[in-house]
Order: structure tokens, then C-alpha cells, then sequence
């Protein structure tokens, strides 16, 4: 049976990004970056909420132990909130950590929690897009007690980034290299080592550019590709695309594994006017669900604070 997109009930996104499946609640939260809100979205009702930041955040992920806390970003900052999940603002608890003084037109992109719980995000260098831009961003992993460790450098486009405990590896995406990286992983010490590159866009003839990332419990990445106009199904040990999945957009943002059996995958994209690019009609910026796919993601974990 070939897979099933189903377009969600939810209001079209600018650019809908981070996706993080509530298990305990079932839903699916999610951000839209330019118009700077936060997003539910109930599985069982279809209701969706969003409430307005005063500064827009690119991730939210709620935290270990405290219910309606939640971590997403200012900018350059980790903050801590408490949000009901209602059309009201959240209400800003404390700062968690700031990165990057010395550069204070970076942003914090992507984020998730780790298998122990330790925040993973990386930055957008300022001007991204621009062909002289610096590869001066960095990639870090926050500890529950707020230690930030930088365990990366030369990041120009923060974006995708999963775990494989079975193979030891840790996947991330610079979306401006095109490729997903591969790293050795202690899940002791939250350590990454030795890059390699596990699969090149420009190798495979691929001209879309690689976004949010999720993984099954087979092993495989779960790609957006930005401009492919579809999820691909990556086997990044044998190097090969072994699924494109279409969907009708252009502007495919992030994916991550939800439902009940974490067998539906919850796809975010983007209606954005970009400079050279085709205009973006309806129903870009729509989210989806794709079913029927025979694979199962883990479950998305929380972030742990002390």
C-alpha cells in the first residue's frame, strides 16, 4: 500500500518548523518562525492553538517533570516558559543560556533533546544566503544544569539532527553543505566525534537543500528537502535514497514521528517569498500526515532542567 498524505486541519505556516510530538498528551507542537508563534495541535480533536512571541523562537520542546514548561529560543538565547497551550502569551520563566555574544545577528535554529535528555541546538549565521557569508556558527549541547558546550564549528545553517544508540551516531544537518553528517556518539557524556559524510545532496544529483531530520527505528533518515518537493527516505549507511515520498509543496521544512504506535509522520512546511525562486501558492505552508509508510519512529524526548 503506498503511503497516505493527509493535509491537517491547521492554518498555513510561513515557515513551520520544529515539530515535537507530545506523546503523554498526544499532539504535536510546532513553531512558525516568521510570523513568531507558537503551535498545538490536538491529534484526537483537531483543535489547534497558537499564541504570539514577542521574539520568535525556532523550536519548542517541552521539559522533562514540569508540565506546561517548555524551552524554545530568543534569538541567540535558551529560555524557559510556561505556556497552557492557549491563545495567550507564554509567559518567560528564565534564561537558560546565551550563545555567541561576539555575534549578535546569529540566531539559534533546530533543537531537540538527546536520549539523556541534553538540548542539542546550532545557529544561522547572519546573511545566510549571501555568497560571502561566514561559517563562523557553532553547534551545542546544553546540559540539564545549563553548562553549554560547543561541539561544532564552522555551522553556516543549523537545521536537521537525530540519534542512532544501535549504531553509536549522531546525524546533523548544515543545510548549506548539503550533505547529512554523520558523528560517533557517547551517550555518557553526550560527546560527538569524528565527522564524516554520510549522504551528499550534489552527489545524487539532488538540487533541493536539506532541512529538518528525523529517524526510524530501522535506522533511516527521514529528510525534508527543501525545494524536492517530498520527504526522502535516507539509508545513510549504504549511502542511498531508498524513498521519496511527494507531497504537493515546494517547501518542505521538518518531520518528526507521532500518533499512538509513532507510526505517522508529522511533516511542516513553508509558503515563503524567496528572491529568484517561484511564488508559493496554497496549500503551501500546510502541515501533513503521512500514514501507511511501515516505518516507526522512537519517541520524541523532552528536555531535561535542574
Amino acid at each position: 500500500m503506498a503511503p497516505v498524505v493527509t493535509q491537517l486541519p491547521i492554518n498555513a505556516c510561513s515557515l513551520g518548523e520544529g515539530p515535537h510530538w507530545d506523546s503523554d498528551d498526544n499532539s504535536l507542537y510546532f513553531v512558525d518562525i516568521v510570523k513568531a508563534t507558537i503551535n498545538k495541535y490536538e491529534a484526537d480533536t483537531g483543535k489547534h492553538v497558537e499564541a504570539k512571541l514577542d521574539v520568535t523562537s525556532h523550536f519548542i520542546i517541552p521539559v522533562e517533570g514540569k508540565k506546561h514548561h517548555f524551552v524554545i529560543t530568543q534569538g541567540r538565547k535558551v529560555v524557559e516558559i510556561k505556556w497552557t497551550a492557549d491563545e495567550n502569551p507564554p509567559k518567560i520563566l528564565r534564561t537558560i543560556t546565551e550563545t555567541e555574544p561576539e555575534f549578535p545577528k546569529h540566531v539559534l535554529n533546530d533543537g531537540k533533546a538527546d536520549p539523556l535528555g541534553r538540548l542539542f541546538t546550532g545557529i544561522i549565521v547572519d546573511d545566510v544566503l549571501a555568497p560571502n557569508r561566514a561559517k563562523d556558527g557553532s553547534l551545542y549541547r546544553i546540559d540539564p544544569d545549563g553548562t553549554t558546550n560547543k561541539v561544532a564549528s564552522g555551522i553556516v545553517c543549523s537545521n536537521g539532527l537525530c540519534w542512532d544508540l544501535k549504531e553509536k551516531a549522531f546525524y546533523y544537518i548544515d543545510s548549506l553543505t548539503f550533505t547529512v553528517q554523520r558523528f560517533d556518539y557517547d551517550v555518557e557524556t553526550g560527546n560527538i566525534s569524528n565527522p564524516t559524510v554520510a549522504f551528499s545532496f550534489e552527489k545524487h544529483g539532488l538540487t533541493s537543500s536539506p532541512d529538518g531530520m528525523t529517524i526510524d527505528t530501522d535506522g533511516n533518515l527521514w529528510v525534508a528537502a527543501f525545494w524536492e518537493t517530498g520527504m526522502l527516505k535516507i539509508d545513510p549507511r549504504q549511502n542511498k535514497v531508498v524513498e521519496k515520498i511527494p507531497l504537493p509543496v515546494a517547501q518542505v521544512a521538518s518531520a518528526t514521528f507521532g500518533g499512538p504506535n509513532l507510526d505517522v509522520l508529522y511533516v511542516t512546511t513553508a509558503s515563503l517569498a524567496l528572491e529568484g525562486r517561484p511564488e508559493q501558492h496554497p496549500p503551501a505552508g500546510s502541515t501533513y500526515a503521512i500514514t501507511g509508510m511501515n516505518a516507526r519512529g522512537y519517541p520524541n524526548l523532552k528536555v531535561r532542567l535542574y
